[in-house]
C-alpha cells in the first residue's frame, strides 16, 4: 500500500477539512485508551483539538488516495528527541502494514531534522509493543521508551 506522510496540525486541517473528518475516523474507531492525553479517554473532537493545542505537536497521517488512513501524535520534547505516541489506523486498512509504514517514514523524517525518535514505554499496549520490537525499536532506559534506529541506505 503507498502510504505517504502528511504533517499535520491546526492550520493545516483548516486548509484540509477532509483530514479532519478522516482523523475522526480514525480514532473514533481506536480503542478509548489511544485517546488518553492526560489519565482519562477523551472523546474524539476533544482529543484531536488538545493533542494540537500545542503549537509544535502534530499528527503523523498516512495518506492514501488523498485520504488519511492512519495517525501517530508526534511532540518534540527535546531540541534533539520527538516522542511519538497514539499510533492508530483505519479497521478497513489494518493487517496491511500502514502502521510499519507510518513508523518508519517518521522515524526516516526524524533521522533527517537529526532528531531520535522515542516511542514512551508508559501505556503501550502489547500489541505496540510486538510492532516496535519488529521494526527494530530498542529499549532505552535512559529515554523511558524504545528508540527507533533507522538502518542507513
Amino acid at each position: 500500500m503507498p502510504v505517504l506522510l502528511r504533517k499535520i496540525d491546526a492550520r493545516i486541517l483548516q486548509q484540509e477539512p477532509g483530514w479532519q473528518t478522516d482523523l475522526h475516523k480514525i480514532y473514533s474507531e481506536a480503542e478509548p485508551e489511544r485517546r488518553c492525553l492526560k489519565d482519562a479517554p477523551l472523546e474524539v473532537e476533544p482529543f484531536i483539538t488538545q493533542a494540537l493545542s500545542l503549537e509544535d505537536r502534530w499528527f503523523a497521517g498516512a495518506l492514501f488516495n488523498d485520504h488519511l488512513i492512519g495517525a501517530a501524535l508526534v511532540s518534540p520534547v527535546r531540541e534533539d528527541e520527538w516522542q511519538v505516541r497514539h499510533l492508530c489506523v483505519r479497521a478497513v486498512t489494518r493487517r496491511r502494514g500502514v502502521a510499519s509504514r507510518l513508523m518508519a517514514l517518521i522515524a526516516a523524517q526524524a533521522q533527517q531534522q537529526g532528531v531520535v525518535l522515542v516511542v514512551p514505554e508508559a501505556g503501550l499496549s502489547l500489541a505496540d509493543q510486538v510492532l516496535v520490537g519488529r521494526l527494530g525499536c530498542q529499549r532505552c532506559p535512559d529515554r523511558q521508551g524504545f528508540v527507533f534506529h533507522v538502518a542507513e541506505a
